[in-house]
């Protein structure tokens, strides 16, 4: 299962044209016909290529990647979704496995496009699971499909995580599955999560007016900017073409924006991922909201005021 550290340091990726490919994929149960993945994976590729306009280049041999890993994850994960990021320029070929299945797309982009990277984060937190019967207690960790037993020595270590409780009331039954652990507890954890990122995201929109926020898209560009963005909210899915100043880096939708502009604007495919990659790697924090009606907006730390 991805973590958020996996997620930071993809985001850390950038290229200075369009030529990272993300692709996100559902592979089929059974591998019967190679031949129709490899056409999926290509269309979604046009499909992306289109999208990135004429300033897109993706390589050849990255193409090529893309389907080498379509093909390997069709082995090694036959019904899974998978995330597929290729870009020769900049050293990155990685596939990753995800749960549930996820929408399919791809991005050809400057940064990978981890969007739904965090989305699937936020769908399915790393939790603990803790089953009481009487004197005894059973504790496994879960995140996504995945659940293991923890140690009895382990109970007092690593992050602070949610925790699922409950309890067996059948005389004389045995040790608890983990796959049936997983199963009773996989939606109080998604209703868990899903209450947990409204809150957040209604919390930075409840800002009483002249506090620590921005809101719409070209306010929390210059707040990105700026790097004073504690927390952001972002649309799942879209994509907002845009530019970064070729001197300061500043953000924004149109080239004359930035009265820096030192060298010629370099066009962002996509100013959302931008501020995105540049929040985590800001030590702040990211939320994808699927709510059509909800703003770009963001928590600061200090004013956004340059």
């Amino acid at each position: 299962m991805i973590t958020r550290a996996e997620v930071e340091k993809l985001g850390a990726f950038h290229a200075a044209r369009p030529e990272i490919l993300s692709v996100y994929l559902n592979i089929p149960d059974s591998a019967a016909e190679p031949g129709r993945l490899s056409r999926r994976v290509t269309e979604l590729i046009a499909a992306a290529e289109a999208g990135a306009g004429p300033s897109a280049c993706l390589g050849e041999q990255d193409r090529f990647s893309a389907l080498e890993l379509a093909a390997a994850a069709a082995r090694d994960w036959p019904g899974r979704s998978v995330a597929i990021f290729a870009c020769g320029d900049v050293g990155l070929e990685e596939v990753l496995p995800l749960p549930g299945t996820q929408p399919e797309r791809a991005v050809l982009g400057v940064r990978p496009h981890i969007r739904p990277l965090l989305d699937v984060l936020r769908k399915y937190p790393a939790y603990r699971a803790a089953v009481l019967d009487g004197p005894r207690t059973w504790v496994f960790r879960a995140q996504g499909d995945e659940i293991t037993s923890v140690p009895e020595q382990e109970l007092g270590r690593g992050e602070r995580e949610a925790l699922v409780i409950g309890g067996r009331f059948t005389a004389g039954a045995g040790l608890p599955t983990p796959a049936r652990v997983l199963e009773l507890a996989t939606p109080v954890i998604a209703q868990w999560a899903e209450r947990r990122a409204s809150l957040l995201a209604r919390e930075i929109l409840d800002t009483p007016p002249g506090g620590l926020i921005a809101v719409g898209l070209p306010a929390c560009l210059a707040a990105v900017s700026a790097g004073s963005v504690d927390a952001l909210t972002v649309p799942a899915s879209g994509l907002v073409p845009g530019y970064e100043c070729g001197r300061c880096g500043t953000l924004s939708l149109t080239p004359e924006s930035c009265p820096d502009w030192g060298t010629a604007p370099l066009p962002v495919p996509d100013v959302i991922e931008e501020m995105v990659a540049r929040v985590l790697e800001d030590g702040g924090n990211v939320h994808v909201t699927h709510d059509a009606s909800a703003p770009v907006a963001a928590r600061l730390r200090v004013s956004a005021t340059r």
